[in-house]
C-alpha cells in the first residue's frame, strides 16, 4: 500500500481527504437536518445538502478502491476532485464573503475553508503522484 503513495506522506494526505470526505458524506446524507440547521439553513435545502453528499460518497467509494486496488491510471479521479474542490472553495466564498447571499447569523467560513484545503490536498496528491497516476 505505501508503495502505491510514495510513502507515508502521501499516503496521510490521503487518508486525511478520505475522512473528512466520509465526515461530509455522512452529514449530508445521515445527519441532514442536524447539519444544515447548524448553519442556520432552513430544511427546504434538505435535497441539496443529500445531493452534494451523495456526490461525495461516490468519492468516498472510489478513495476506497483507490486504497485497495492502488493508484496506477487514477489521475482522471485525483484531477476531477482536485477541480471540483476548487470551484466549490471559490464559489464558497464568493456566496459568503462577496455577495452575502443567504448569509445568516450561523453563518461559518468552513464551506471554503474546509474544500480550499481539500483541492490542496488534491493538488499535493496529483504532483506528488504523478508518476502513479499518470500511466
Amino acid at each position: 500500500m505505501l508503495e502505491n503513495f510514495n510513502g507515508i506522506f502521501y499516503l496521510a494526505i490521503f487518508l486525511i481527504i478520505l475522512a473528512m470526505n466520509a465526515f461530509y458524506a455522512y452529514n449530508c446524507l445521515f445527519n441532514t437536518k442536524n447539519f444544515i440547521s447548524k448553519y442556520g439553513v432552513d430544511v427546504t435545502a434538505a435535497f441539496f445538502a443529500r445531493f452534494a453528499g451523495a456526490v461525495i460518497l461516490g468519492a468516498v467509494l472510489m478513495q476506497l478502491y483507490i486504497l485497495f486496488r492502488g493508484t496506477a491510471a487514477t489521475w482522471a479521479f485525483f484531477n476531477f476532485m482536485f477541480i471540483i474542490m476548487t470551484i466549490i472553495a471559490i464559489a464558497a466564498y464568493y456566496t459568503g464573503e462577496v455577495d452575502k447571499l443567504g448569509r445568516t447569523d450561523q453563518y461559518s467560513r468552513e464551506g471554503y475553508l474546509s474544500t480550499g484545503g481539500l483541492a490542496i490536498g488534491w493538488a499535493i496528491l496529483c504532483f506528488g503522484l504523478a508518476d502513479k497516476i499518470y500511466i
